[in-house]
C-alpha cells in the first residue's frame, strides 16, 4: 500500500542522469553508494522515482551480498499482495545500525525504497521505520546511520573499526570528481553503459580491490603482530583478509596479482603505513568509477585519532592507466568494539538470484 510517511527526503537522480545534468563532481556528491549496486543489477530499479510501503514482514533472507525481505501488504487497488524488499549487504547493515530482530518476520513496518522499473517487482529499500517509531537505513545512500556513537577508548590500531557514513559519501564524491585522463574518460563512460545496461552485473561474490574495499561502512578488524599486521574485512560477505608484511623491505619478484595485492608496511611512530601493488584487474568499478587495473599502486597510512575512539585513514591512489598524477584521500573510521565478526558469507545462489530478477 503506498502511505504519506513523513520521512526526512533527500533527493535522488539516475546514474546517467546525474552525470548529465550536474556534471561528474555533483553526481559523485549524489551517487553514494551506486557503486556498491553496480554489480548486482542496479538497472532493475528506477533511482528517480520513491514509493512508500506499510505492512508486516513475512520473510526475511539475512545474507549477503543484499538482505531480502518481503511484506504482506496491498497495493493501489486494495488488493493483498506479498511485497520483495532488497536492501544492503549484512555488514553494511551490521556497521549503519540496521537491527535484524527489528525487521523479523512479525514485524509491522514502513519502508520508503525505489520501485522496480518495470512497475512490478521488487524494490530498493532506502529505509524502514518500525511500530515504535524506530528509523532504521536499508542502505548507505539513506544517508544516516542508526548505530550508536564510539564511546570507547582503542589501546592501538589493534581492534574492529567501521568507516564512518560521512568519510564514505565524502570520498565516494572526491573519487568521483578526480580529473581523468582521456582513456580515464572512455573508461568511466563504458562502465556507466553497461552498469545502465538490463541485466547488467560483475561476476557474483568478487572481491573488492582496496582502496574501496575500506571506504564502505562495514565491519574490519585489525591484528598486529611482530612480523605482519592482518586486515580482515567483511564487505559484502566476502570475508576478505589483507596480509601487511612489516619484515620485508621490498615487494618480491613475480607477485601473483590478486584483489588485495601484496603488501608491506613500516610504522612511523604510530601511523601505519602500507605498500601495496600486485593487483589484479577487476571490472567492479573503483573509486573513479573506471575498472580497477594492474598498474594500481596503493599507499595507505593508519593513525590512531586524538580522542581514541576513531581511526584516521589517508590513502594515496596511483593508477597510472586513468590518471595523469596520484590522488589522495582521507577517510575516518569509528571503533566500534560492541560489533563481533559475522559468518555470513556470500551467497552466490542469492547473489545470481538478483541478478536474473
Amino acid at each position: 500500500m503506498i502511505w504519506t510517511v513523513r520521512f526526512p527526503r533527500k533527493p535522488i537522480i539516475g546514474i546517467s542522469t546525474r552525470l548529465a545534468a550536474a556534471g561528474i563532481a555533483c553526481a559523485a556528491a549524489l551517487a553514494t553508494s551506486n557503486t556498491a549496486l553496480a554489480h548486482h543489477g542496479a538497472s532493475a530499479y528506477d533511482w528517480t522515482q520513491e514509493v512508500t510501503i506499510e505492512g508486516m514482514v513475512t520473510t526475511l533472507s539475512w545474507t549477503n551480498p543484499h538482505i531480502i525481505m518481503t511484506l504482506e501488504t496491498k497495493g493501489p487497488d486494495g488488493v493483498p499482495l506479498s511485497q520483495e524488499i532488497e536492501a544492503m549487504s549484512v555488514a553494511q547493515a551490521r556497521g549503519l545500525g540496521l537491527r535484524r530482530e527489528a525487521i523479523s518476520p512479525g514485524a509491522h513496518v514502513v519502508v520508503r525504497a525505489n520501485p522496480n522499473r518495470r512497475g512490478r517487482g521488487r524494490v530498493f529499500g532506502r529505509e524502514i521505520m518500525t511500530s515504535d517509531g524506530a528509523r532504521m537505513p536499508l542502505t548507505s545512500y539513506a544517508g544516516f546511520s542508526a548505530a550508536p556513537p564510539p564511546v570507547v577508548e582503542a589501546r592501538g590500531l589493534a581492534g574492529r573499526w567501521v568507516p564512518t557514513l560521512e568519510s564514505f559519501r565524502e570520498v565516494v564524491a572526491a573519487g568521483g570528481a578526480t580529473p581523468l585522463n582521456a582513456a580515464g574518460r572512455a573508461a568511466r563512460e563504458e562502465e556507466l553503459r553497461w552498469i545502465d545496461a538490463p541485466g547488467a552485473g560483475a561476476p557474483v561474490c568478487q572481491r573488492i580491490v582496496p582502496p574501496m574495499l575500506h571506504v564502505f561502512p562495514d565491519l574490519r578488524t585489525i591484528e598486529i603482530a611482530d612480523r605482519a599486521v592482518v586486515i580482515r574485512t567483511e564487505t559484502n560477505g566476502m570475508m576478505q583478509e589483507r596480509i601487511i608484511h612489516l619484515d620485508q623491505r621490498a615487494h618480491p619478484a613475480g607477485v601473483e596479482p590478486t584483489a588485495e595485492g601484496h603488501s608491506i608496511g613500516r610504522w612511523e611512530g604510530g601511523t601505519l603505513v602500507i605498500d601495496t601493488v600486485g593487483f589484479a584487474a577487476s571490472r567492479i568499478p573503483n573509486l573513479f568509477w573506471v575498472p580497477n587495473t594492474p598498474d594500481l599502486h596503493l599507499v595507505e597510512k593508519l593513525t590512531l585519532a586524538q580522542d581514541r575512539r576513531h581511526l584516521n585513514y589517508e590513502f594515496t591512489v596511483d593508477l597510472p592507466t586513468y590518471l595523469d598524477s596520484p590522488a589522495t584521500f582521507h577517510a575516518t573510521w569509528d571503533y566500534r568494539p560492541d560489533l563481533e565478526p559475522s559468518d555470513a558469507v556470500c551467497d552466490p545462489e542469492s547473489a545470481r538470484r538478483l541478478l536474473r530478477e
